[in-house]
């Protein structure tokens, strides 16, 4: 019968293992008693100054433009292959070839376009080169409205149908509160027929009852200044996200943003807006199966409070199209909605925000 090894015997092999890995360690020129250390890479020669472009605080929908430094501290030229953002939302400048002599500099600008909607926004420039590895610059900022909201969305994710949103003016300015989510706003601690305006409110919202296919994308605020009309809310829920819009993989387009914030018109009179359209195909990396995504046929208003046409049409970029619509108000107000888009591939649908004067 086959016996265990004593602990004796155990510890003896034991330590003739650790001799053997300590000489064979030694032999390679690595201490005692550990493995041998990772070969330590190479610092790379290209530095880029800052790493990092805080904008600060940006408007909705503005271009904000960047500098960075792109220092060789090597001893020999580094030729620039590309210059690649990791967002549609960012401008740079034409690199390629690009030689940056031996201690010599290169100035990199670069431009955010902000969203039209409030929050956090950064993009990522990956930098190649021909003999150096490489490297990255970023750009962000913050898209801040005049009116703060706290949280920056409507949070209605794991079956949460029920909720309190803080607004706020930047500028400590009383201001009224019109709708919220399509009516009356539900103001807690406020009473709008005994108080008199202030710089801020918390108001409630509420999803309860909406069936997973009326879930809406955004939860709307609007306010009296004509500075900061309409505040838009994400809805953050399960049906909002991946899983909203399946028809978007038949098409081959998505609506930038997911939202079309038309601004301020008047009743009547016709109000030039731009919908911007995006290629999309992730399942094929991008590539264009079907050039006729671009061939738009007709934007309508699901709101009968508006009436909005499809005037024109150009490219915007290798994988964008800009539609030129008009909208035309039939009463004076907030109005929301839905707009249809139709081209050769398919029909969508998408928010939008409109404000009419009287």
């Amino acid at each position: 019968m086959t016996r265990r090894p004593t602990t004796a015997l155990a510890l003896v092999s034991i330590a003739l293992s650790l001799a053997a890995f300590d000489a064979a360690a030694s032999a390679q020129g690595a201490p005692a008693g550990r493995p041998p250390a990772a070969r330590q890479q190479q610092p790379s020669p290209i530095v880029v100054t800052p790493e990092t472009v805080d904008l600060g605080v940006v408007a909705p929908g503005s271009t904000n433009p960047g500098r960075f430094i792109l220092v060789n501290r090597g001893a020999t030229p580094i030729k620039m292959l590309s210059a690649i953002p990791n967002c549609k939302c960012t401008a740079i400048t034409p690199v390629e070839g690009k030689v940056i002599e031996a201690g010599g500099t290169f100035e990199l600008s670069a431009s955010l376009a902000a969203p039209r909607v409030p929050g956090d926004k950064e993009a990522v420039v990956f930098l190649t080169f021909e003999g150096a590895p490489p490297a990255q610059a970023k750009i962000k900022g913050e898209v801040r409205l005049p009116i703060l909201a706290t949280p920056p969305f409507v949070d209605a994710l794991r079956e949460v149908v029920n909720g309190t949103v803080t607004l706020k003016s930047v500028d400590g300015k009383p201001f009224t509160i019109l709708r919220s989510g399509g009516a009356a706003p539900a103001f807690i601690g406020f009473d709008p027929a005994k108080d008199a305006p202030r710089a801020e409110y918390t108001v409630a919202w509420s999803l309860a009852g909406r069936a997973a296919t009326d879930m809406p994308l955004w939860w709307f605020v609007w306010t009296d200044r004509e500075d900061c009309d309409v505040i838009p809310l994400r809805v953050r829920d399960e049906a909002t996200g991946s899983r909203h819009d399946m028809d978007r993989f038949k098409r081959f387009w998505i609506v930038k943003e997911s939202l079309v914030m038309a601004g301020r018109g008047s009743v009547g009179a016709p109000h030039k807006g731009e919908i911007e359209l995006e290629h999309y195909n992730p399942p094929k990396k991008g590539a264009v199966e079907n050039p006729a995504w671009r061939e738009a046929k007709s934007v309508r208003s699901l709101n009968a409070d508006v009436e909005v046409r499809l005037v024109g049409r150009r490219d915007a970029g290798a994988d964008g199209t800009m539609l030129e619509v008009e909208f035309t108000a039939k009463r004076a107000g907030p109005i929301e909605g839905l707009l249809e888009i139709e081209t050769a591939t398919g029909k969508g649908t998408v928010p939008f925000a409109f404000f009419a004067g009287g």
